[in-house]
C-alpha cells in the first residue's frame, strides 16, 4: 500500500483516498510507502544491518503514487540514512577516521533516472557514524532525514514516481564500508500484491538507465525510507540572533539562537568575499546550536563566519556576519 503523509495535523490517507486527498496549506505533504516518516527505525539505527547499505554497486528503488493535487513551491526528494563507517587512522591505529563519500538520489516517472534527474543528497561526513565497541568515534547518533531540492515539475501529478537512491563512490561497496538506509515493516494488513520497492545490484557508480533491467530484486516485506516532500508557499521567517565565537586556542566553540516554527536544521558557513558561503561544521538538529570547529575547520583570520538554520518548507535564516579578527601582537 502507497502512503500519502499530509502533515502532523492531518490523517494518513488511505491507498483508495490518494486521488481526491487534501493537502495541508501550512505543512509539507509526504509521499512514502508507510504512513509515518517516523516508522522507518529498521537497519539505520543499529542492530542487525539487512546489508542495506547504499552503493556504488547497490541501489534502492521505490514506486510512489502521483502527487495529490495542490498549490506547491517546492519540491524535495529524500532518505533516512545512517550507520556511517569508520576505519583505524594508519598513522594512529586506536583512533578512528571516516570513510567518506557522496549519496545520490534520482527522481523520474519510469524506473531508469538520467544525469538531470539525479541529485546530490549527502555525503558520510554529516552522516552519523556507527559506533565501534572498542573505542570512541565521534559524530555517533540515530538515522535522520537528509532532503534534496528538486525542480517541481519533475514530480509527476499523474503518473507514479520512482526514486532511487546509490553512491557514486567507489568505496561504498558493503556494509562495512558504506551508510545505511532505514526501512520500515510492511504491516500484513498492507499487502496489495503489487510490488513498490526493488533491490538493484547491478550498477556501477550510476542509477539505472534500462527500465528493462532496473527493477532487480523485487522487495514486498519491508519499505525503503525514500520519500518525496511537497512545500506549500510560505512566508515563515527564521530569525537567528546572539551569534557567538569563543576562541579556546586549537578549537572554537560558535554559538547562536535560532526564533522560528519548526526548525530542522543548523549549522555554520564560512566565507572569503561574503558571497561564496560554505559549510564548515556539522548539521545539529536540536537546541542548544552550539558548533566546535577544531583545527582546519575553522577559517583563517580574515575570514567571515555566520549561523544559518532552515525549517521544514525549505525556508533558511542567517545570522549577521561575524569577521574573524587577526591575531593581535
Amino acid at each position: 500500500m502507497i502512503f500519502l503523509i499530509l502533515s502532523l495535523f492531518l490523517a494518513p490517507a488511505r491507498a483508495q483516498d490518494l486521488p481526491t486527498a487534501s493537502t495541508s496549506t501550512i505543512m509539507p505533504t509526504y509521499l512514502a510507502l508507510s504512513p509515518n516518516l517516523n516508522d522507518f527505525k529498521r537497519f539505520a539505527d543499529g542492530g542487525s544491518d539487512g546489508n542495506w547499505y547504499i552503493g556504488y554497486n547497490n541501489a534502492w528503488i521505490v514506486k510512489l503514487p502521483p502527487a495529490p493535487a495542490g498549490e506547491f513551491s517546492r519540491a524535495y526528494i529524500g532518505a533516512r540514512i545512517g550507520r556511517a563507517k569508520t576505519r583505524p587512522n594508519p598513522n594512529r591505529p586506536w583512533e578512528r577516521q571516516l570513510i567518506d563519500g557522496k549519496i545520490y538520489m534520482a527522481i523520474s516517472q519510469t524506473p531508469a533516472f538520467s544525469s538531470g534527474q539525479s541529485f546530490y543528497l549527502a555525503r558520510a561526513r554529516d552522516i552519523s557514524v556507527e559506533p565501534n565497541p572498542n573505542t570512541f568515534v565521534d559524530g555517533v547518533g540515530p538515522a535522520e532525514w537528509f532532503w534534496t531540492e528538486v525542480p517541481l515539475n519533475l514530480v509527476s501529478f499523474t503518473q507514479p514516481n520512482y526514486l532511487v537512491i546509490w553512491s557514486p563512490s567507489e568505496y561504498f561497496t558493503q556494509a562495512s564500508s558504506a551508510p545505511i538506509l532505514a526501512a520500515a515493516e510492511v504491516d500484513a494488513s498492507q499487502a496489495q500484491g503489487e510490488t513498490h520497492a526493488w533491490n538493484n545490484r547491478e550498477i556501477v557508480g550510476v542509477p539505472p538507465r534500462d527500465p528493462a533491467t532496473s527493477l532487480e530484486t523485487p522487495i514486498d516485506n519491508i519499505n525503503p525510507a525514500l520519500a518525496i516532500k511537497l512545500v506549500p508557499p510560505s512566508e515563515s521567517e527564521i530569525v537567528v540572533t546572539e551569534f557567538s565565537v569563543q576562541n579556546l586556542g586549537k578549537k572554537s566553540v560558535v554559538s547562536f539562537s535560532v526564533a522560528g516554527q519548526d526548525i530542522a536544521e543548523a549549522w555554520v558557513e564560512a566565507s572569503r568575499d561574503q558571497l561564496d558561503w560554505e559549510r564548515v561544521s556539522p548539521i545539529e538538529r536540536q537546541q542548544p546550536f552550539m558548533f566546535t570547529l577544531k583545527g582546519a575547520e575553522m577559517p583563517p583570520p580574515g575570514s567571515y563566519l555566520r549561523g544559518a538554520a532552515r525549517d521544514v518548507t525549505g525556508a533558511v535564516g542567517d545570522s549577521p556576519i561575524y569577521a574573524i579578527p587577526y591575531a593581535s601582537r
